[in-house]
């Protein structure tokens, strides 16, 4: 079995409708329950797109940590010398 084969259900959404809805998902913007619940439908017996959205999950959070931290004095330097010659 390959990782993007699974147990086939009558309801599944499939793993291209799984990965296209799969921002909107993490970011709260799938409104429809009935969508909400065919998606985590799928995750819950696709390993792969389930793999897919832990990697996100983690790749947000640690975005999200970085976006709070200043960059250095040196960085800033940089890039006010790389603007200014432009």
């Amino acid at each position: 079995m390959t990782e993007h084969e699974h147990e086939s259900h009558p309801d599944d959404i499939g793993c291209l409708e799984a990965i296209n809805g799969l921002y909107a998902y993490l970011d709260g913007e799938m409104n429809d329950p009935e969508a909400v619940a065919r998606f985590e439908r799928h995750l819950d017996h696709c390993r792969a797109c389930y793999s897919r959205l832990e990697l996100e999950t983690a790749l947000a959070e640690h975005i999200r940590k970085s976006a709070k931290s200043r960059a250095s004095a040196g960085l800033h330097g940089r890039l006010r010398r790389l603007i200014d010659s432009l």
